[in-house]
Formats: structure tokens, sequence, C-alpha cells
């Protein structure tokens, strides 16, 4: 890994294979301008940190073990109850909760190696992004029938990624560097 155009790191939850399954049963139709996110890459961003060289790889991994460490896991989680799009309306998700004291522990022991996450740094979200859209705005209709599609799971997260997402001809690609367990 670089720190060079393209490449980008944040700490990721993971589903369990039940609830990707579960997922993969989502209807959404075919709207044209809707980009979906593949199965394998759905995933609970915990902190996005921006570009970040190999040189920091390990502080951040040793601190993201002190972070599982303030954490009694596994911690319990709700997906659900419905698809919605995020205020901006590009992004199509899906609510979770039970995460933001993981994501506070994540937060706290990363920021003084990568203080912001990028451009800016929102506060934690929990959410589950299914699909984007591609480009332009789509319509009243389009967006509606997205928005509310019922969807409700609860998982058990033990662990965490620091995860890099890499730019390839058909997307991104996400590779593992790391992962912390409970």
């Amino acid at each position: 890994m670089t720190a060079g155009l393209g490449v980008r790191v944040f700490v990721a939850a993971w589903l369990d294979d039940s609830t990707r399954k579960q997922l993969e049963r989502l209807e959404l139709g075919s709207v044209p301008g809707i980009r979906l996110v593949e199965p394998r890459q759905w995933h609970i961003t915990l902190r996005f940190l921006g570009n970040v060289g190999d040189d920091l790889v390990p502080p951040l991994t040793d601190a993201l073990v002190d972070a599982a460490r303030s954490v009694s896991g596994p911690v319990h989680c709700t997906v659900g109850p419905g698809t919605a799009w995020f205020a901006n309306q590009r992004v199509l998700q899906i609510p979770v909760t039970g995460l933001d004291e993981v994501a506070e522990a994540v937060r706290s022991a990363t920021i003084p190696i990568v203080p912001t996450g990028g451009i800016g740094e929102p506060a934690f979200t929990g959410h589950l992004t299914i699909a984007r859209t591609s480009g332009g705005h789509l319509n009243r209709s389009s967006r509606s029938a997205l928005a509310g599609i019922p969807f409700s799971a609860t998982i058990d997260i033990e662990s965490f990624d620091l995860v890099a997402s890499e730019a390839s001809g058909g997307g991104r690609r996400y590779r593992t560097l790391a992962q912390v367990r409970f």
C-alpha cells in the first residue's frame, strides 16, 4: 500500500453471512442511475481515515488493538428498519444502531495518528451503504420507490478491520490490512 492517489483507508465492521444473504434477497428493482454496492463490500464504516501511508499501518494497528481492549464484545447491533436516503440523496443506506461505543473507541485510539479523516470528519452515523446514485439525480418517483423498503437484522460484531480501498477498473477494491478481535 502507498499513500498514492486512489488509496484510502478506513476501519470497518463486516456483516455476518446470514445478514449478507438476507440483504442479497432485498428487492431493489432495476432503477437507472443507481449503482449497487457489491455484497462482498457491504460493511459499516467505524472511521474513515483518508489517504494513509505504509508507515502508519503498524501504529494504527496497535491503536486498534488498544481500542478493542476497551470494548467488551461481541457487540450486538441492529440493521434496519428499512432503506433510507441520506440528506444529500446520493447514498441509499440502511441505518445501523449499537456501534456508537465501538466507533468512539476507534476514533479516540486513532485520532492521535490520523487527526482528521479526509475532508472534515462528520460524527459517526451507523449505516450500511447499499447503493449510490451514479452521477445525476434520480427523479422523485425512483427515489421514493427505493426508500422505506423494510429490512431488519441483528448481528454480533466480534472484530473490526483496517481496510485499504483501492481504485480499480471496475470501481473500488477492498483489502484488509489488519483485523482486530474484541
